[in-house]
């Protein structure tokens, strides 16, 4: 191998190292409280109400109606790069409330979103035969995330991948 292909491998490690270090919110969460979990939500509604929140998910159903679109998600925590961690223990349930149509076709189940929302209500509902209660949000920002596809793995095929995703705001 030549010295400049040495020097090629290194700078593009080195640049990914660098870009995976900075890591900047796709959402404007300057208003937020990162540590208003669900749960906490639920527990503590009160002191919460009205207060945004950065939650994301998996998407358990959806339902259009007359004038806006509701979504049940399992929370996950984000991670640096606003994605939710589906390998960590969930956060709980919560109900989103989007103005207008958002089409099911694309918002379905077990698609994963992000999201800026107001803490708004609190919903009596069922998990099966178990009672729950759900913290509903109204929804600021969203971010459908692409579904992911992994080709079969092969440890002798060596691959740099670079993306961009797509913001999609109200």
């Amino acid at each position: 191998m030549s010295q400049r292909n040495f020097f090629l491998i290194g700078f593009l490690l080195s640049l990914s190292f660098f870009l995976s270090g900075c890591a900047t919110s796709l959402f404007d969460t300057a208003t937020v409280n990162k540590k208003i979990t669900p749960q906490l939500a639920v527990d503590e509604f009160n002191g919460y109400k009205n207060l945004d929140v950065f939650w994301g998910g998996v998407i358990l159903s959806g339902r259009n109606l007359k004038d806006k679109t509701e979504l049940e998600i399992l929370a996950y925590p984000l991670d640096a790069y606003d994605e939710p961690l589906e390998s960590n223990p969930s956060l709980g349930r919560f109900i989103a409330i989007q103005a207008g149509y958002l089409e099911l076709g694309e918002f379905a189940k077990d698609r994963r979103v992000s999201m800026v929302g107001e803490l708004v209500d609190l919903h009596n509902g069922k998990v099966g035969e178990s009672d729950y209660r759900y913290p509903v949000i109204t929804v600021k920002q969203l971010k459908l995330w692409p579904v992911e596809i992994y080709p079969p793995y092969d440890d002798s095929d060596m691959r740099f991948h670079f993306g961009v995703g797509i913001f999609h705001h109200h």
